[in-house]
Formats: C-alpha cells, structure tokens, sequence
C-alpha cells in the first residue's frame, strides 16, 4: 500500500462515516492490509512505514462508532 491508496481508502471511509459498520469494516481492513504489506515486506525503507502509517492513522481523526464485540 502506497501513500495515494491510504488516502483515498481513508477519504472513502469519510465518505461513509454515517454508517458506522461500513466505516469500521472499511477502517478494520485498512489496518489489517497495512500490517500485512509491513509483514510481506512491501515497504523499502522504515521511513516509508512510517509515513504510511501516519497517512493512515488519520482515519482515527473520523468520527464514527467503532464497536467492538
């Protein structure tokens, strides 16, 4: 996952952020895939993880109900 794909993965869960299941669902899976580009190796450098996962992180700044059961 590139920066560009975070982004706009983040901008569709602000696009949704009315449907809080959709919007956690949507949140749930772009943690998860970032964690497995980390682990498949996807990333170069540890500051390219890190820049994605800041990008990423401002999906915590989206308000929603995140439940978890």
């Amino acid at each position: 996952m590139k920066i560009q794909e975070v982004k706009e993965r983040v901008a569709k869960i602000e696009h949704c952020k009315d449907d809080d299941e959709m919007a956690h669902s949507y949140e749930d899976d772009l943690f998860y895939d970032f964690v497995e580009a980390v682990k498949d190796g996807k990333y170069k450098t540890r500051k390219e993880i890190i820049e994605v996962a800041a990008e990423l992180f401002k999906v915590q700044d989206i308000n929603f109900a995140r439940g978890h059961a």
